[in-house]
């Protein structure tokens, strides 16, 4: 759901080598940057704390990694493109997020194609999620926007050990390149793994699925093949082809579409779109650059 709706959370930063308040991070400026990784990942720790996603250095035990994408426009933006951002842009902060990676009892995640009318990202296939209400924790916002977005009610009790865990953070921008246009919106995106109980199938789940047309166009469940086949797509202009790494991708999947008239129904889609690298257009169906970073750091916890 769109931010707007609602007070907006903010991401701050502290580096551990600094007594100092929290600093509000800019929009100009890369997270990356600030604390000085000189590629595009790093390890860092995030915690929600009066309404602020605080991102440190601190506390080893707590990082997990971030990344962003080599093509990131907030990296690459000149001082000239700087002055001509409008105001409330440039003044507006980064903003973060919330998605769940729903690994059910089968070892299927849940993919939904964003709506085609919406703002940003329209048209691509990302996990659930969205804002972080106020007074809302990650697992909250992330557990509402499941529902929301999807129909599936999750409990914390629905997991393995009743834990929902923080997996990785991506910083977004959108538009995604600066050969799409000056950036608009700059995110924190915080992805939540919740690893259900053996029993909780995908095919349970499919019966709860009731999608929000205004925020989704289509669901499917992917399992691990279609996943290793994703992960393995890389920036280029690469043809899509049946054999990857081996293994046969199947042509056309399962999936829950909302069609023209706003109805739910059980279909089958073309998988290519799915294994799509090219992301020079902002409407461009395919599985965002992020959610194929989130999903390699999945298949190595399995």
């Amino acid at each position: 759901m769109a931010a707007e709706a609602s007070k907006r959370t903010l991401v701050y930063l502290r580096k551990s080598s600094s007594n100092d308040d929290p600093v509000a991070a800019h929009f100009t400026r890369s997270v990356l940057d600030y604390f000085g990784f000189p590629d595009n990942e790093g390890w860092l720790s995030a915690e929600l704390k009066d309404n602020k996603l605080l991102i440190s250095d601190g506390d080893c035990k707590a990082r997990v990694k971030i990344r962003r994408p080599p093509f990131c426009p907030i990296r690459n933006l000149t001082e000239r493109e700087i002055t001509r951002l409008p105001d409330d842009i440039l003044n507006r902060g980064v903003d973060t997020g919330a998605a769940v990676i729903l690994q059910t009892g089968d070892n299927k995640i849940l993919l939904t194609r964003r709506a085609s009318h919406l703002r940003t990202f329209p048209g691509i296939w990302v996990p659930p999620g969205g804002h972080i209400e106020e007074n809302e924790t990650i697992v909250e916002a992330g557990i509402r926007e499941l529902r929301e977005e999807t129909g599936i009610t999750l409990n914390q009790s629905d997991c393995v050990d009743s834990h929902l865990q923080v997996l990785a953070l991506w910083e977004s921008t959108f538009p995604p390149k600066l050969s799409l246009g000056l950036p608009k919106r700059h995110h924190i995106v915080v992805y939540i793994l919740a690893k259900l109980l053996p029993s909780i199938t995908s095919e349970e789940l499919q019966k709860q699925i009731a999608l929000d047309p205004a925020e989704v166009g289509a669901s499917a469940w992917l399992d691990r093949q279609m996943i290793e086949a994703i992960t393995s797509t890389s920036g280029g202009n690469q043809p899509y082809g049946k054999e990857n790494k081996n293994k046969t991708v199947p042509e056309k999947m399962k999936a829950i579409l909302i069609t023209e008239d706003k109805e739910q129904i059980l279909t089958d889609l073309p998988t290519a779109p799915l294994l799509e690298t090219s992301s020079d257009a902002v409407d461009l169906e395919r599985v965002s650059t992020g959610t194929k970073f989130v999903l390699e750091e999945w298949l190595k916890l399995t």
